[in-house]
């Protein structure tokens, strides 16, 4: 997410554009206090059951106006804040930042990620609101953007073996 003064944009990690098919994300934004942001995050399907749902998430983003009243944003770092770049800063100061941003905003749409130090309680997490992977990264370390020794990404365990099968969502998705 980039936040430019009221102006704010919206891309998925391949670089697609989604700022007009998500009008109330972009809203809840807007009104964030502060001048201009970068803000690393993942966008999620919450289900009525508190779980996240990646093959709703997957079927919504490929409608022209996804429902957003379960769709969640959300934020995992803080890169730049009002013309400051914080990449170089260390993963636990950017996420200070990140916290204090977060609690001057009222972000119905939008969850922050807490550090867990413990990879046990972190899986039961994962495994309990369906989530898919666990980034974890090095908290002294600057932001290092695409793959490096200072964050590897983990496939919770439960997840990948229910979704075993998920190819098959995605078969012929290229058929017109």
């Amino acid at each position: 997410m980039i936040k430019d003064g009221r102006r704010v944009r919206l891309f998925s990690k391949s670089g697609a554009e989604y700022t007009d098919r998500l009008p109330g994300m972009v809203d809840a934004f807007i009104d964030m206090p502060v001048n201009s942001t970068i803000i690393d995050g993942e966008l999620c399907f919450i289900g009525g059951d508190g779980q996240a749902d990646f093959h709703r998430l997957h079927r919504e983003m490929r409608t022209r106006w996804p429902d957003e009243d379960q769709l969640v944003f959300i934020m995992f770092d803080l890169l730049h804040r009002d013309g400051v770049d914080l990449r170089q800063l260390p993963l636990t100061e950017r996420k200070q930042d990140l916290v204090k941003l977060c609690r001057k905003s009222i972000l119905s749409r939008m969850k922050l990620i807490q550090t867990f130090p413990e990879g046990d309680v972190l899986f039961e997490h994962c495994a309990r609101y369906g989530f898919e992977v666990i980034v974890a990264k090095r908290v002294d370390r600057p932001y290092v953007s695409g793959p490096c020794k200072a964050w590897v990404k983990v496939k919770c365990p439960d997840w990948k073996r229910e979704n075993s099968e998920r190819f098959r969502m995605f078969e012929g998705s290229n058929e017109r």
